[in-house]
């Protein structure tokens, strides 16, 4: 994701969250209708800040996954290096959980 986009995406997740805690704080004062109507705009607020960023998401993880492959397909050599080299550092960390809890053991 560029740097302007999540810049932008940042600053809108952000005033949503601040829309959400404006109506929270509202509903903290009201009571009754008054604080049920100011609860459901904070949830609206929420719930809309949620699917802006799960659709953020979708299309950061699309892009990623078209780069991903055009690289794999441009340097496959390069590709079988590093899922060899990804595939030892499990394989280490692994090694080294099953021995340190061997040693607490």
């Amino acid at each position: 994701m560029p740097k302007s986009a999540f810049k932008t995406l940042s600053q809108d997740l952000q005033a949503l969250a601040d829309e959400a805690g404006d109506h929270l704080k509202d509903a903290a004062i009201k009571t009754g209708a008054d604080a049920t109507e100011a609860v459901a705009r904070s949830t609206h607020a929420i719930a809309r800040a949620a699917a802006r960023l799960r659709e953020e998401a979708e299309a950061s993880a699309e892009m990623s996954r078209d780069q991903i492959a055009d690289t794999v397909e441009a340097h496959p050599a390069a590709a079988g290096v590093l899922v060899s080299m990804v595939t030892s550092a499990v394989v280490a960390l692994a090694a080294t959980f099953a021995l340190v809890r061997l040693s607490q053991s």
